[in-house]
């Protein structure tokens, strides 16, 4: 072989390796710009636990049960993560059960909770773990507005004192935007706080993402209110020993919503502003 061709070689070889890592460089890009928002709906059984993850800010939406927080800690915990925000929807449970050992084990910055009170043991737990980091929550009695890197929340409390379902229907209801997406994280409400929802004026209830309401149980006007939030991605926090009512899953096939179950594992949405990825952890 000439030296002429060697160095012709030599350079067609540089030239595709120069090109090769530079293809490598537009793929991360484009997984870094997809992660701009990570939301996780963890696999805790029939309970909600979903962390909200940005840049520089991570917000925990209730903390599933007490014999589930290992599952929201394991994930903190490796890679250091601490919260910034901890929204309790309602004192049921299958969301405040998680949220002694959070404080204790991790903290959070900033606490929200609706403006009522139980008498269950997990509820004074949460508080015990309240007093002893010397926090107190603020009570979310009017929609309350979170800004943070390019997303906004927005907290809705319930609108009455009182309600036939005492625990369920005390659920703050969270919206959030992204850019041009948006996500509704609805509790465990049932019939009336959804007839709230949907005659709020302020409220818009059309969404791209749902986190259904109530673990998929089907109430009266629960088509009524899947229909208004019209959402693309639904997501249903259940277990296979408490699975999702078939009716809600039909509606939502129906409407041609993507429905993942956290039955079948953890499931994580990636989001850049302008559309989503979802992948679901088999468990």
């Amino acid at each position: 072989m000439g030296k002429q061709n060697q160095v012709k070689i030599a350079v067609a070889f540089v030239l595709l390796f120069t090109f090769f890592l530079g293809g490598c460089e537009k793929r991360s890009a484009a997984v870094e710009e997809k992660e701009n928002l990570k939301i996780t709906f963890f696999d805790v059984g029939k309970g909600d636990a979903i962390l909200i993850e940005t840049e520089n800010t991570s917000m925990l939406i209730d903390a599933g049960y007490d014999d589930t927080s290992d599952v929201i800690l394991n994930y903190l915990q490796q890679d250091d993560k601490s919260l910034d925000y901890m929204v309790i929807t309602h004192f049921d449970k299958d969301h405040v059960g998680g949220a002694d050992r959070v404080l204790e084990e991790v903290g959070a910055e900033h606490i929200f909770q609706p403006d009522y009170e139980t008498d269950s043991g997990q509820y004074a737990e949460y508080q015990e773990a309240l007093a002893a980091a010397g926090q107190q929550p603020e009570l979310v009695t009017e929609t309350r507005i979170l800004s943070f890197d390019g997303v906004e929340c927005l907290i809705y409390p319930p609108q009455k004192q009182e309600y036939e379902e005492e625990d369920n229907d005390f659920s703050l209801v969270i919206s959030m935007t992204y850019k041009e997406q948006r996500f509704l994280f609805a509790g465990d409400c049932e019939k009336e706080r959804l007839k709230e929802l949907l005659n709020q004026p302020e409220f818009e209830l059309e969404h791209d993402l749902l986190k259904v309401p109530h673990h998929g149980r089907k109430e009266k006007n629960s088509e009524e209110f899947l229909e208004a939030v019209s959402p693309n991605v639904a997501v249903i926090t259940c277990s296979e020993e408490e699975p999702a009512d078939d009716k809600v899953r039909r509606i939502l096939r129906q409407m041609g919503a993507q429905t993942y179950l956290t039955s079948q594992g953890t499931v994580t949405c990636l989001c850049d502003g302008e559309k989503m990825e979802i992948r679901q952890e088999k468990g």
